[in-house]
C-alpha cells in the first residue's frame, strides 16, 4: 500500500462516469443534484468544494447530505478533474447518530473501471471489488480493522472528514482519535488501521454581505496511516465548518522542503474564506 491520503490531496486519475456537476450558490441547501435514488429522503445541505493548489490535480467535489426516511443518513458525492472530462462518483451511509453503516462507489483501476462496496461487520469492514465489464465475474475482496469503530472513507472524496466532526466531544476537548478505514476510488488501495484525531481549534464569527453573521468553527485533522515498511505517514489539515457541522473548506500544508497549500473551498462562500484570511 503506498500513502493513501496523499492520492486523496493530489487526485490521480479519476473514473468516468457519475452524474451532472451541480451547485447551490449561496445556500447550505437547495435542489436536489444526485439523491433522486433515495425514496422519501430530505436534503439537508448540499453544494460544490472547488479543491485548488494541486496543480492540474484541482477538482471539484459535488456533494449532498439526505436523511432518510428511517432516521439514517446518506452522502452522495461526485468528484470531476479540472478538465471535466473524469469523475468517480460515491454513497456513504450512516445511522441516524452518524456512525459508519456501508459505502459504494464506481472507481477506476488501471483503466478498467470498477464498483466498490464496503460493509460493516462487527469490528470489521468487508470490501469488495469487481470490474465493471459485460460478462465480468471475478473480483477481489478484503477487510479493514473496525475495532471497536471507524468511520468509512472513499478517496478522493473531501466530505467524509466533515461527519467525524459530528462526532467530537467538545465537553471533552482535546485531540480525539477515531479509527479510519476505507478504499481508494482511484487506486486499487485500502486503508486499514489507520487513525484521523480531531482537535476544536475555536470558532469566528464572519461578517456576510447583506448583514449575515456566520458562525465558523475551525477543527485541525490529522490522519495518520501504516506503511508497508511498518512506520507511519501523517497528513495534516485544517477543516472550517458552520455550527451545523456543514463543510466550508479544507486546507493541508505539503511538498516537504517547498512547501505548498491545497485548499478545497464551498462556491460562492469565497468571501468566507476571505473574512478568515485563509
Amino acid at each position: 500500500m503506498t500513502f493513501y491520503r496523499t492520492a486523496f490531496v493530489l487526485g490521480c486519475v479519476f473514473a468516468i462516469g457519475g452524474v451532472r456537476n451541480g451547485a447551490v450558490a449561496g445556500e447550505f441547501a437547495g435542489e436536489s443534484v444526485v439523491y433522486a435514488g433515495i425514496a422519501g429522503g430530505k436534503l439537508m445541505d448540499s453544494g460544490t468544494l472547488v479543491v485548488a493548489g494541486a496543480g492540474n490535480f484541482d477538482r471539484a467535489e459535488v456533494f449532498e447530505y439526505v436523511q432518510r426516511p428511517d432516521g439514517g443518513h446518506v452522502l452522495m458525492n461526485s468528484i470531476t478533474a479540472k478538465s471535466g472530462v473524469d469523475r468517480v462518483q460515491g454513497r456513504l451511509d450512516y445511522d441516524a447518530d452518524w456512525n459508519s453503516e456501508s459505502a459504494a462507489g464506481l472507481g477506476l483501476y488501471a483503466g478498467t473501471p470498477v464498483d466498490i462496496a464496503l460493509k460493516r461487520e462487527g469490528k470489521q469492514v468487508r470490501i469488495k471489488v469487481r470490474p465493471v465489464e459485460a460478462g465480468a465475474v471475478s473480483g477481489t475482496e478484503a477487510v479493514a480493522v473496525c475495532d471497536p469503530d471507524c468511520f468509512i472513507d472513499l478517496s478522493p472524496s473531501i466530505t467524509p472528514m466533515f461527519v467525524m466532526t459530528r462526532h467530537y466531544d467538545f465537553a471533552k476537548g482535546g485531540a480525539q482519535v477515531f479509527r479510519w478505514s476505507g478504499q481508494q476510488l482511484n487506486l486499487a488501495q485500502t486503508l486499514s488501521g489507520g487513525t484521523a484525531a480531531i482537535a476544536f481549534a475555536g470558532e469566528v464569527a464572519v461578517s456576510r454581505p447583506g448583514g449575515v453573521v456566520l458562525k465558523v468553527r475551525h477543527f485541525t485533522f490529522v490522519e495518520t496511516m501504516p506503511t508497508p515498511a511498518g512506520g507511519t505517514f501523517s497528513v495534516s489539515f485544517d477543516l472550517w465548518t458552520d455550527l451545523a457541522h456543514r463543510p466550508i473548506g479544507f486546507r493541508t500544508k505539503l511538498g516537504g522542503a517547498k512547501p505548498y497549500y491545497v485548499v478545497g473551498w464551498r462556491e460562492s462562500f469565497e468571501d468566507v474564506r476571505s473574512g478568515l484570511g485563509i
